[in-house]
């Protein structure tokens, strides 16, 4: 809790408040990223105060696939990055109504029927010029996602494919905990039998300690990669050095 604290008071001292010059439109949208990503650590250290493992490797994963977007627009790594970034809204937002309609609920939508329309334009404009792959807003996988964080940012402990491996224990472990699979609900206890008297049975519940200590470095590294994002859009020369060597020191210590 104390490294998540130093974290946590870093950022606020090296970010905020946040001052633009110009590029406004790339860092709002990097910062409302950061922003939400500082909300999800905050529950993140109240779930560690509590052993809540499961949701601990949940939020994590949605951290994840946040701060892999910061990096790409970021470095504007992706061509028409922040077009494709906004009005991917337009897709997401039509499979729901369209969905909705099948079941005749459109009412309960929230979208008001003059608004229609303008969704189905927006939709299929946005298909017509970036394509059907809708997986995600870059119109590629989000692990091929992960694999262009790694080629256009420094090795992390000397390791190319450090954002590969994060996708690995961060958004793999986590994607079990989010969808509630056995195996994301059994890593957040370990399972004992109690014989009782009379031949009875009973379970005894606790926390599986190896996993909290897992899932909590992992979420610190995760919320440092939002603080070296929006500090490498932002040219804050103090983020990359301070997330490398607190980096450094969790996976030495894990």
């Amino acid at each position: 809790m104390k490294l998540s604290n130093e974290v946590l008071q870093f950022q606020l001292k090296t970010l905020y408040p946040l001052s633009i010059k110009n590029n406004a439109e790339r860092i709002n949208l990097v910062f409302l990223n950061h922003d939400r990503n500082f909300s999800t650590f905050l529950t993140i250290k109240y779930l560690v105060e509590h052993e809540r493992i499961v949701d601990i490797y949940t939020l994590s994963r949605s951290m994840f696939e946040s701060i892999i977007s910061m990096g790409l627009l970021s470095k504007n790594i992706i061509s028409d990055d922040l077009e494709r970034y906004q009005n991917y809204q337009f897709t997401e937002i039509y499979k729901t109504y369209i969905h909705l309609r099948k079941l005749r609920l459109e009412m309960v939508s929230g979208l008001p029927q003059k608004d229609v329309g303008r969704l189905e334009r927006k939709k299929d404009e946005y298909i017509n010029k970036f394509g059907k792959n809708l997986s995600t807003w870059t119109g590629k996988s989000l692990e091929e996602n992960v694999k262009l964080i790694d080629r256009n940012f420094p090795p992390t402990c000397n390791e190319n494919r450090f954002y590969e491996y994060l996708y690995c224990q961060v958004y793999r472990e986590g994607s079990q905990s989010a969808h509630a699979s056995y195996a994301g609900l059994s890593k957040g206890v370990e399972i004992e039998k109690m014989k009782l008297p009379g031949a009875f049975i009973a379970h005894s519940f606790k926390s599986n300690e190896p996993h909290l200590i897992f899932s909590c470095f992992h979420s610190i590294i995760v919320f440092l990669s939002s603080v070296r994002f929006l500090g490498s859009l932002t040219k804050n020369k103090q983020t990359e050095s301070y997330f490398d060597k607190i980096t450094k020191y969790i996976i030495s210590e894990s």
